[in-house]
């Protein structure tokens, strides 16, 4: 009896050191579900235990066990953890273009443009086609940016005598060009003219060329251009005339003292047929702020003007030029 009872002693100890030894998982499995714990791989992890218990039927248990172990330990920490603050999320703000943002840049557009002008008023005398006394007015417009210049010119003379119009001329000017180095430019010139007593009602003038800035100082300037030139005049005859010319210009400043300057600007139209040749010299000087008295003298030449007319008209201006 006491043999049977040690015997059955023995046997219980050695099932339970075979359970124990098949409880237990091998060193490597579970490092390697520690691993797929610690990554927060859910998928990976469930593929990691189905194919562990798989491997070892028998430790099945003990993985579970393990599992349940790191859970527990992790919600444990969660809990002792002092609380996180938010990280701020960082906001990406689109750049849309709104009347208020377009402003500044609108702004700095304008403030890079240079403005100035003159306006002109007063009287003239005129020899040759339209002889008397009348009337002068004008206004320069310019605007300038770095490389680039944009100039607007508006002139007029009217005389009336004993009710009746004795001379009425208008020319206006169009003139932008673009720097493509420090002296030289390409320009593009459209102007319109109308003096019914030189014999045209209306004559439109295209052109185009290259221009050089020959002196740029402060107190001498002096500018040329050429280019192709295309001109058509409604004549006074009922007549229309389309040429092709030349034209050629020169403009010179010249300051003699911080209140006077003398000016010239001159030009030539040149077709197979006739030439016109326009010059205006003026000698301005500074009277208050920016306001200054203009003495000037034109001269316009038609090589070959309508049946009847003079070729040569002269005028003679004084007047009052307020500069902004």
């Amino acid at each position: 009896m006491t043999t049977t009872r040690a015997a059955m002693s023995v046997l219980a100890v050695i099932l339970a050191a075979s359970q124990t030894a098949a409880a237990q998982v091998p060193d490597g499995v579970t490092k390697l579900i520690d691993t797929a714990l610690r990554s927060g791989d859910k998928a990976g992890l469930d593929a990691v235990l189905r194919y562990a218990k798989q491997a070892h039927p028998q430790s099945a248990e003990a993985i579970d066990a393990q599992v349940a172990a790191f859970r527990t330990d992790s919600s444990s920490r969660q809990a002792s953890a002092p609380p996180i603050a938010p990280v701020p999320v960082p906001v990406i703000v689109t750049q849309t273009t709104t009347p208020a943002e377009s402003a500044p840049a609108a702004q700095a557009v304008a403030a890079s443009v240079k403005w100035s002008g003159e306006g002109e008023l007063g009287a003239f005398t005129s020899t040759g086609n339209a002889p008397g006394m009348g009337l002068a007015g004008g206004l320069k417009l310019t605007a300038e940016g770095e490389d680039w210049r944009v100039g607007l010119l508006g002139r007029a003379d009217y005389q009336e005598t004993n009710a009746v119009v004795v001379r009425e001329q208008y020319r206006f000017s169009a003139e932008p060009n673009y720097k493509f180095n420090e002296r030289g430019y390409v320009y593009g010139l459209g102007q319109y003219e109308q003096d019914r007593f030189q014999g045209f009602h209306a004559r439109y003038s295209v052109s185009g060329g290259v221009g050089y800035s020959v002196l740029t100082g402060e107190n001498a300037k002096l500018n040329i251009k050429a280019g192709p030139a295309w001109r058509f005049t409604e004549l006074t005859t009922g007549m229309n005339e389309s040429v092709v010319a030349g034209l050629a210009s020169v403009d010179i400043k010249l300051r003699l003292t911080p209140t006077i300057q003398l000016s010239e600007a001159a030009s030539a139209y040149v077709d197979e047929d006739r030439s016109t040749l326009f010059s205006v010299a003026a000698l301005d000087s500074q009277l208050i702020g920016k306001l200054k008295a203009r003495l000037s003298y034109t001269v316009q030449y038609e090589s070959v003007p309508a049946l009847g007319r003079a070729p040569t008209d002269t005028t003679s201006r004084l007047t009052l030029v307020y500069g902004f």
